[in-house]
């Protein structure tokens, strides 16, 4: 039904109630929002340890949505971030995350309304 997101686990955890499953993705649209600018900041700033911690963070609440492709993506960030390692995919992997996560919460937004 939808390409970006898979609802399975969230409907696991909220019982299949519209009204949790409603506040745990609002709470989600929120955080994305301060991810997206967090993650632009610390690219930016070079702060790679920081950005480590974003990514860990996001890629949990990307897979409770089951957004799988950015949460690896995020993974991906998480672990080379943390060891300064091939930093010259960052801004590539964080350029995935904006461009997609736009895709998750319009999906999301259907599945709500």
């Amino acid at each position: 039904m939808y390409q970006h997101i898979n609802m399975s686990y969230l409907n696991e955890v909220s019982g299949g109630d519209i009204s949790i499953k409603k506040e745990i993705i609002e709470m989600f649209f929120s955080q994305m929002q301060e991810t997206s600018t967090l993650l632009k900041e610390n690219l930016s700033n070079r702060n790679y340890q920081k950005l480590s911690e974003v990514a860990h963070t996001t890629k949990s609440s990307l897979r409770v949505m089951g957004a799988e492709d950015i949460a690896k993506k995020m993974e991906e960030l998480q672990f080379t971030a943390a060891k300064n390692e091939s930093t010259e995919n960052y801004p590539v992997l964080v350029n995935y995350f904006l461009e997609n996560i736009p895709l998750v919460i319009q999906e999301l937004e259907s599945e709500i309304s």
